[in-house]
């Protein structure tokens, strides 16, 4: 399959390599300093769990031109940078997209604007850091690499992507609500980062915190219960089990332990640190998609404004 990983941060540059080194035809577009790292040295990636490194030469380019044509194009950029690509994508010979991004609204007019070309939405289930051009990552046990179509069904398209996904060795599954789960997503992971933020952006010292903790996690529970309230389900299953359904004691206490453990400290802390302002942007989109709903939502509230204050929406 020939793919284009369209954005080579952590995410991209995982996933870029791993599908390269299941066989497939992958490019990756990357820019600025970032293009350079990657033509003299490769794409450079470790597996924390057993420290193996892999560096792959993959071919780059630093833009997306019309008669470029790709199978897939995979879009890992981060949120407020999806406006200004949306040109590129329109003008591009290559007729499948897949955002693996967070988001919590627009999926409708994203693909409208890119019509007729058909554009699904997912998320990783990857997470790591980059340090001197070398990528630390772990796979995400409780989450795996999402797929999902707007409106819910299992195309041939989506189900070659996971299958070319799971080839490449990552769990994959397929949502059949996958803007609800983005959603869900959007709330947790905004206020996850707003409270690792507000601990000096260490997760460790967040989960020393039983305090922020508590909040943290009323905070979600208010999310989640308004997007209930919207007649918004609560996906993945799991996320639900953790905040809705156990004890609020139980809840608090996993908390504490995961971002201590390498969820934490690696999949969460390093993408709050490093792209601080769409955390933020995210967290503007959460609190215009919360107050939709009739529910108070207090303790939502007061964290996202507060980590959000310092920025201006535009």
């Amino acid at each position: 399959m020939k793919i284009l990983v369209y954005g080579a941060g952590v995410i991209g540059s995982i996933y870029a390599a791993k599908l390269f080194e299941a066989k497939n035809d992958v490019t990756l577009l990357a820019r600025g300093k970032r293009y350079t790292s990657l033509e003299q040295k490769g794409v450079i990636i470790m597996e924390h769990q057993n420290g193996s490194k892999t560096i792959t030469q993959i071919p780059l380019i630093r833009q997306l031109k019309p008669d470029d044509f790709f199978n897939l194009i995979i879009i890992t950029v981060r949120l407020d940078q999806v406006e200004s690509l949306i040109p590129d994508l329109q003008n591009s010979s290559s007729s499948l997209i897949l955002f693996m991004l967070n988001n919590t609204e627009n999926f409708q007019v994203i693909a409208d604007e890119l019509k007729p070309k058909h554009v699904i939405f997912g998320f990783p289930g990857v997470g790591g850091v980059m340090k001197e051009d070398v990528i630390d990552f772990i796979q995400i046990k409780q989450q795996k690499t999402t797929l999902g179509e707007i409106q819910g069904e299992k195309s041939a398209n989506v189900k070659k992507i996971k299958s070319v996904f799971e080839k490449a060795g990552f769990e994959t599954r397929i949502s059949n609500n996958i803007k609800a789960w983005l959603k869900t997503h959007a709330i947790f992971i905004s206020c996850v980062c707003a409270s690792i933020i507000k601990e000096n952006c260490d997760s460790k010292q967040l989960g020393k915190n039983k305090k922020s903790i508590q909040v943290m996690v009323k905070s979600i529970k208010e999310g989640f219960l308004a997007l209930q309230n919207l007649g918004i389900p609560i996906m993945p299953f799991n996320l639900k089990i953790i905040f809705m359904i156990m004890p609020k004691w139980f809840s608090v206490l996993y908390w504490q332990k995961a971002m201590q453990s390498e969820m934490g400290t690696l999949a969460i802390a390093p993408h709050a640190n490093a792209a601080k302002g769409e955390m933020q942007l995210l967290g503007k989109k959460v609190l215009k998609m919360v107050h939709e709903s009739s529910l108070q939502t207090s303790d939502l509230d007061l964290l996202l404004n507060e980590f959000i204050k310092d920025w201006e929406f535009s």
